[in-house]
């Protein structure tokens, strides 16, 4: 189970996360069941993805970063 997520930091899964919350306070049977088995995937699978995106953008801008500082290091050796 996922700690209580903060909407602002996964905007793009806002709306499964409020579905989702909303599955978990209708009663602790009704989660105890798997009712709310499917959205929990459906969440997993939204924050996957975000992850995904995110560690794309991330490996991007380090790879900028380290041709700077070569480019520095470069610049050295002169």
């Amino acid at each position: 189970m996922h700690s209580k997520l903060d909407l602002h930091k996964h905007v793009s899964c806002e709306d499964i996360i409020l579905q989702l919350d909303q599955c978990h306070s209708e009663g602790i049977l009704h989660r105890y069941l798997g009712n709310c088995n499917k959205l929990k995937n459906l969440m997993n699978d939204c924050l996957q993805a975000e992850f995904d995106v995110n560690r794309k953008k991330h490996f991007e801008n380090a790879k900028e970063k380290r041709k700077k500082l070569e480019k520095a290091w470069e610049g050295m050796d002169e």
